[in-house]
This record gives C-alpha cells, structure tokens and sequence, in this order.
C-alpha cells in the first residue's frame, strides 16, 4: 500500500499476526524483524497517526497487506488510539509490545483509558501515545507532571546591568489555580509520604472540582501504591472504593478521565492480587474487594482464578467462588483457558465453570468429553453434573463408555444426581458390559434414583441370590437392595419382602434395614 510507510504496513502485519495466529511464533519474529529494519531507518521518528482513510481506500483490496492495515485502523479507533511516535532507537520489545496492547480486545467507549493501562505497565521509553478525543498523551518517559521547581528556576547572570525578562515558559502559560495544584503535588512528593486514608478520600474528593484533576489523582495513585508496598491493603480498599464511587457519579470530561486513568493504574495484578487475598479473612469488605476486582475485567477475573486454583482451605475456595461469581468476565476467561495445551489448566478451568454454575460453557464442556487427557474428562464429567442442562446429560450418557473407569464412575455418579428417567436405559444398556465393580456398583445406584419399571426390574435380578453355579458379589447386591429401597415403588417393595428369608445373614440384615426406612 502506497499511503502508508514500509515501516506501518509491516507493524499492521505484526499486529495481525498477534490477533489472529498468536502461535506462529516463526512469522512473528520475521515481521518484527523487517518492521524494526524500517524503522531504524528513518532519520526522525516515526508517526503513526491514524490510518482510517488510508484503510478505506484500499477497502476492497484482498492482499494481506491491505487486510492487516484495515484491521491496525480498525484497532487504533476501538482501543481510542490517536496517534503513536516511535523513537528510531525505540528498542524492538517494546515495538512488539505496543503491538500486542493493540491486538487485544478494545474497551470501546472508555477514551483509551483501557489501552493506557496496559502500555503504563510496560515502561516505554522510545514509543508515545496520545488518546482519547481530547488528545490525552502517554509520554515514553517515566513521570507524569513536570518538575515545576525547575521550571521557575532561572540562571544567576554576572552581568549587572538588568536583562529584559524573557518571557514565561508555555507550560506555565495556564490557570494560576493549576499551578499551584502542582506544586502542592511537586512539594508533597518532596516531602514524603505522611498522608492517611482519610488525607487521601478528602483530595479525591477535592479533585472533583480541581483546575487540574489528573494530577491529584495521579498522585493519590502514588500515594496508594505505596500502601500496597507497606502491605496496608485495608487502607488501598478504602481508597480504591471511594475512587469508583465517584467514576459512577461523573460524566463525560477531564475529570472522569482523570479517575478513569486513576482506576487503571492501579488495576495491575499485583495490586489486584492483594485486594483479592483480603476476600477469604475480611467478610466486611468482601463486597468491596469483589466489586473492584469485576471492574478490572478480564485482569481481576485472571487473579481470582489463580488464587482459587491455588488455594486448598474449602473456606477460601467458598469465598473465592463468590467473587467470581460477582465477575461477568471470568466465564469468559475460563472458556478460554479450556483451549490451553496443558492438560492441568483445562482440568482446572473445567472444574471452576462447574462451580460457577456456568450453564452457558455446557457446549465446550461437552466437548472435553473427548480429550485426551482422563483427568480432564473426569472434571469436564464433574461440572457437566453441576450444570444440569440437557446438553450436559447427553455428554454424560456419552460417557458411560468412556475407557477410563474414573470417567464413566464420575458420569454415572452425575446421572444419578440428575434423577432423570429418561437416562435409564443407557445406564442399563452399559451395565450389561461393565466390568469395573465400583462404577457397576453407581450404576445400580443410579437406578434407584429414577425408578422406572425396567429399572427396578433390573434392581430385582441383581439382588436376587445366584444360583449353585453363579456366585453374585454380596456388594452389588446390597447395593441393589440399597436402590430399590430408595425406589419405593410397589414392585420395590414386594421385592425386598421376598429377600427376608435369603440365606445370606448380611442380605437379611440390610433388607431388614431396608424395609424400616420405607416403613418409618
């Protein structure tokens, strides 16, 4: 394409490649390479402003070129990126970084506030952003405000006849109210970090009619930081809620945008993971810590999931659960950890679905039932039972048959649960071929669940004494007794009176049980 540079269409390559064949690592490489060749090249930096009317013009252009700089335009305005300088010395990470930011899922409607929090954890030093409608920029050097003492600071001359004033510099051309404001924020800095929670809530609070708000929450974010750094997360909570209490009450404007970049920066996994460690120990603040945690998206949702997995304490899992639960993306984050090529974290992510309660991931579910893995199968089986959707009854019927005997024990044990007559004869049709006593055993249980003539016919034969030749396991037909006196039906009980003069003691004693609990 003509209209854009080399260097654009081989990062609008680079993107696409991320989007869409993120394991073709191969290409990936090759494209960063050339994208990184063209930039080096150039003698200033390099602008990437946006490319929407370039795109258009080639809209009916079917080459990969033209598809990927369709897509880069299409990207840059959902994730409300105006523009992009890269530094000819930008180091080639963070070219490909700034690439993977903008082949994620665009937040739309959020002024890039999304965007910027994913690029303020990379640290960029050759590669500027500029977002939003009103042109809020990202600068690729660390710090936010200017050091305003330098800037009032002027050079001592040895010429004592009185120079003409030169005039003030352009950043101190604004409000005297905003200047101010940062040096207030420039000498707090100085002078360390003294404030408390309440100091903090008050300047948030204060921000809202602020000259200049970005820079009181900016440094509010600071000071929280370093509350999380001393392992103060009570006090990061208090703040962190106060700060969202006010982004639900703005609207449009600088000040929104202000808190709006707040949130994200402090919406990073390891401020998220200490919010979210308070959720088992502190059930005062469980509503707080679950509500901040669903705000940070697919980033919360990731942080609850690892701590579930890696909690043991049926307490913390509980609360975790809940949490999760309070999460509108973390069924998404899970359904797309079911892809992942290590066996353990689909064994995981199909475990959690089940104890959500997901009903929406019965399709994918379903279709572990096919995995390679055992384990995996046995977890899909086990939140399969859980869910309890038509979809899901029918994976577990499938899974009667399963090779493994830990699978087809965890189906039928889901199937009986279920109660559901209709599956009644797959279980009957799979105990005719069962060899496996434990699961042979679930099965006859599963037919007490959901009486059905059959069913209890069959319960009957299996209770029922072998002859001279043929030797039933006692333990299956105990089993059977077991079920036909869940059954209860009049079939089941006139069965269970004809066994009273079995020959077996141990027979005679469980039917004697038996018939007390139908009779009580």
């Amino acid at each position: 394409m003509e209209d854009v540079s080399p260097f654009v269409s081989h990062f609008a390559r680079l993107v696409w490649l991320l989007a869409h064949r993120p394991t073709d690592l191969d290409e990936q490489k090759e494209t960063l390479r050339q994208a990184s060749t063209q930039l080096s090249a150039h003698t200033q930096a390099v602008i990437l402003r946006d490319i929407t009317f370039a795109a258009a013009a080639h809209m009916s252009d079917s080459d990969e070129m033209s598809v990927s700089v369709r897509e880069l335009a299409m990207r840059m305005s959902g994730h409300s990126v105006r523009l992009i300088e890269f530094e000819i010395a930008a180091p080639v990470r963070e070219v490909l970084e700034i690439a993977r930011a903008i082949a994620t899922d665009p937040a739309t409607g959020d002024e890039g506030a999304g965007f910027d929090g994913k690029i303020m954890d990379l640290y960029l030093t050759g590669v500027t952003t500029h977002l939003g409608s009103a042109g809020f920029v990202r600068h690729s050097t660390p710090g936010v405000l200017p050091s305003v003492a330098a800037q009032l600071r002027t050079p001592i001359s040895l010429n004592p006849i009185p120079a003409k004033p030169a005039p003030p510099p352009a950043s101190l051309l604004r409000p005297q109210s905003a200047v101010q404001e940062m040096m207030q924020v420039q000498l707090m800095r100085v002078a360390g970090r003294d404030e408390t929670v309440s100091d903090l809530i008050n300047r948030l609070d204060k921000a809202l009619a602020a000259a200049n708000p970005n820079a009181i929450v900016d440094d509010v974010a600071r000071a929280t930081e370093d509350l999380a750094n001393q392992g103060k997360w009570v006090d990061v909570v208090m703040v962190l809620d106060r700060a969202h209490q006010h982004l639900q009450t703005l609207h449009d404007g600088d000040v929104k945008r202000a808190f709006m970049m707040g949130m994200r920066r402090l919406q990073r996994p390891a401020m998220l993971s200490g919010v979210a460690r308070l959720i088992p120990g502190h059930r005062d603040l469980r509503n707080e810590c679950a509500r901040l945690l669903a705000l940070a998206g697919e980033t919360g949702a990731d942080v609850l999931i690892d701590l579930l997995i890696g909690s043991e304490a049926t307490s913390e899992r509980r609360a975790y659960v809940e949490a999760l639960r309070q999460c509108p993306v973390a069924v998404k984050s899970l359904l797309h950890l079911l892809s992942d090529d290590r066996w353990f974290v689909v064994r995981n992510a199909a475990a959690l679905l089940g104890e959500l309660g997901s009903t929406e991931a019965d399709q994918k579910l379903a279709g572990l039932m096919s995995h390679r893995e055992p384990r995996v199968r046995q977890a899909a089986a086990i939140a399969l039972g859980k869910l309890g959707t038509s979809r899901s009854l029918l994976a577990l019927l499938q899974g009667l048959n399963d090779t493994s005997p830990d699978v087809r024990l965890q189906a039928v044990l889901a199937i009986a649960a279920a109660k559901n007559p209709r599956a009644i004869p797959w279980v009957m049709e799979a105990l005719d071929h069962e060899q496996d006593l434990d699961v042979q055993g679930a099965m006859i249980s599963a037919l007490g669940a959901a009486p059905t003539e059959d069913g209890v016919s069959r319960l009957v034969r299996v209770a029922e004494a072998g002859g001279m030749l043929v030797r039933k396991p006692v333990a299956l037909r105990l089993r059977a007794i077991e079920a036909l006196a869940e059954a209860g039906t009049p079939s089941a009980r006139h069965a269970l009176q004809s066994l009273q003069a079995d020959r077996d003691r141990e027979i005679r004693a469980a039917v004697e049980q038996a018939v007390g609990k139908m009779t009580a």
